[in-house]
């Protein structure tokens, strides 16, 4: 699934429809380089979970935020962290819990510490305010996802979606 967002309210309003879908448990990889959007999209999605969207910051400093909602939301960046040693003290079996979404920008950086079941968001800057997003399905439960996504376009903000 592909589709071109042209505001920062299109790419949240994405991250709105996504977060309708998540369910405790699911885990979102983001990927793409910076200012492609990944944090505006995270924000969109706190909103569709029903959490305080002003509320979500990029974790770039302390690397993890957890939300704390009716699907509590653990938000991690790994900017600043860089292959598999730097991830192990994350502890990532208590972060991929059944118990709250998990979204991690640079999941790149990840590579090999992943669940077997997540959605990868690939995040690709075009214009001004232009982003490509790429919604790619790593297991049965992220098939879900994008089928869902797939089956019912987003509706854009500001004038429709490509």
């Amino acid at each position: 699934m592909e589709l071109i967002t042209r505001s920062p309210e299109d790419t949240q309003a994405f991250g709105r429809q996504l977060g309708s879908l998540l369910r405790p448990g699911d885990v979102l990889g983001l990927v793409g380089e910076l200012g492609s959007g990944k944090t505006t999209l995270i924000q969109g999605l706190a909103d569709g979970l029903g959490l305080d969207a002003a509320a979500v910051r990029s974790p770039t400093f302390i690397v993890l935020r957890e939300y704390p909602g009716r699907v509590p939301l653990i938000h991690i960046d790994g900017y600043r962290l860089e292959g598999q040693d730097s991830v192990i003290w994350l502890d990532l079996d208590l972060i991929f819990t059944r118990t709250h979404v998990t979204v991690i920008e640079w999941a790149n950086r990840f590579e090999g510490s992943l669940p077997d079941d997540y959605v990868e968001l690939r995040l690709e800057h075009l214009k001004a305010s232009q982003r490509r997003i790429s919604a790619l399905a790593h297991g049965p439960r992220s098939q879900e996802i994008v089928a869902a996504l797939s089956a019912d376009p987003v509706k854009s903000e500001s004038g429709g979606l490509g």
